[in-house]
């Protein structure tokens, strides 16, 4: 017992001897100079990892700010201005391409920020790469029927009329790409020439750090684009351009692009931006081919018609409603007969073509009275054919070549148009050298059959690319059995 008892006290002994080292040596940890030291030394290295955050952060916020300024605009206050903006076909493509490309790599570059659900909601909205490349194709479509020089239209100059409109390096890259995929290489190395050219302070750091767009590469990109691009001129250098300058781009393969060096690609392409764009437009016009037939059209290079022959009157026929209120009747062609109808389509309704969300009843009354119309003007059967199509052309979008023949008893053609075209968007008969400017309220009818029964080439029409504003239009096509007098109104 008392041995074990010995025992206990000594366990005791060496328990509170430990306790007491242990308080001893926090007491002495807490009170060291040389210890305290090492917690300043910490707290520096906190501070710095703060300023690199804090950095990070002003650096952010500081590409934030620079992107605000340049998407800086006129204020949009309500829905005509708001209107008038998209219209444009600049900032309407630059609108979808920012959307699809720019947002969602804001959205990478922020990382986890505060809110930045909100903002994920928000991109599940934005335009498909489908919509991103009938944009492109619009602008391109643009630019070519138009015969307009990449460098204006960067700086909002359409078909010579300046718009307080532009587009960014981006922007160009994106038209570039598209013409470099579809091998269009001399297109594609002036749109990427006017992107470096716009690749400039203070945004070069926006562009390559928040949305990707590396210089370098944009350079190689251009250069690649140049070698590929086609000789066609066979003649002496122009003055201004530095015959050596051509011998290296016709000397560097597509391979000799891929293993180049930057420093390399770099040095040619300075070579390429310090020759003055205006050199490179009166070589681009010097070698364009000649315009086809519709682009002479769309771009107004025909000469004055001829008109003495033809006359407008009033419509009293096919109708008993007529002999009331006459449709007034423009001639236009006698052969093939071409008729502009002024004034035969009300606001009602074309505020229900516009409208999607129209009542289906109230769709169906439009539909019967467009009908009706179109008997008064034609004197066909419309009861049974009844069928409208609405189409609405925007941002460069037409329609080539055509005539209503996929049936060969189709035989009249009729456009309602619904609203005024700014610019473009006119209907065009290329061997009769027609042009029609749409005009609300107006209606177009021409007859697609010769008086044979074959089609007639001269019926042939194409749609000239809208560039500013869109372009509704109500279109029917009649057939061979409608050609039967409609039912006359009786006024007893």
């Amino acid at each position: 017992m008392t041995w074990f008892f010995i025992c206990f006290l000594a366990l005791q002994l060496v328990f509170c001897n430990a306790e007491m080292h242990k308080e001893n040596e926090i007491f002495r940890y807490s009170g060291s100079n040389g210890s305290m030291v090492k917690f300043l030394k910490l707290e520096n290295k906190l501070k710095k990892n703060l300023e690199v955050i804090g950095k990070d952060l002003q650096d952010k916020l500081n590409m934030i700010k620079l992107y605000q300024t340049m998407l800086e605009h006129v204020p949009l206050t309500g829905p005509k201005k708001q209107e008038e903006y998209v219209a444009n076909p600049l900032n309407a493509f630059a609108l979808l391409r920012r959307l699809r490309q720019d947002w969602p790599k804001w959205l990478a570059y922020l990382g986890n920020q505060t809110k930045m659900e909100r903002m994920q909601k928000h991109l599940e909205l934005v335009p498909s790469e489908k919509d991103l490349q009938t944009a492109v194709e619009g602008l391109l479509r643009i630019e070519s029927v138009y015969n307009l020089e990449t460098s204006h239209m960067a700086k909002g100059l359409l078909l010579d009329t300046q718009y307080n409109s532009f587009l960014t390096t981006p922007d160009c890259i994106a038209l570039a790409e598209r013409l470099f995929n579809d091998t269009e290489y001399a297109r594609s190395s002036h749109w990427y020439r006017t992107a470096v050219r716009l690749y400039r302070q203070p945004y070069d750091n926006l562009f390559s750090r928040v949305l990707g767009l590396k210089r370098k590469k944009l350079n190689r990109m251009y250069a690649q684009a140049i070698v590929n691009e086609p000789d066609n001129t066979n003649t002496p250098p122009t003055d201004g351009i530095d015959p050596s300058w051509q011998e290296l781009a016709e000397k560097i393969s597509k391979n000799v692009i891929r293993e180049s060096s930057s420093d390399k690609i770099t040095h040619m392409v300075n070579k390429y931006l310090s020759v003055d764009e205006k050199i490179y437009i009166s070589l681009r016009a010097k070698y364009r081919p000649q315009p086809k037939a519709v682009e002479r059209a769309c771009r107004g290079l025909w000469p004055e018609r001829k008109t003495d022959h033809l006359s407008c009157r009033y419509v009293y026929e096919n109708s008993a409603y007529l002999k009331l209120a006459p449709l007034k009747l423009e001639q236009l062609s006698l052969e093939p007969l071409v008729q502009l109808y002024h004034d035969v389509l009300y606001d009602s309704e074309i505020k229900a073509i516009q409208n999607m969300s129209v009542p289906e009843a109230n769709a169906k009354r439009v539909e019967l009275s467009v009908n009706q119309r179109i008997a008064d003007m034609t004197g066909f059967g419309m009861m049974e054919h009844n069928k409208l199509h609405v189409l609405n052309f925007a941002l460069g979008q037409g329609a080539d070549t055509k005539s209503c023949k996929a049936r060969a008893d189709r035989i009249a053609t009729i456009v309602f148009y619904a609203n005024d075209v700014a610019v473009g968007g006119a209907t065009i008969f290329p061997k009769l050298r027609l042009l029609v400017q749409p005009r609300r309220g107006t209606a177009l009818l021409w007859y697609n059959l010769n008086a044979a029964g074959a089609a007639d080439p001269l019926a042939k029409h194409a749609v000239c690319p809208v560039v500013l504003g869109s372009r509704w239009a109500i279109t029917k096509c009649m057939e061979q059995e409608q050609r039967r007098p409609s039912k006359k109104l009786c006024l007893a």
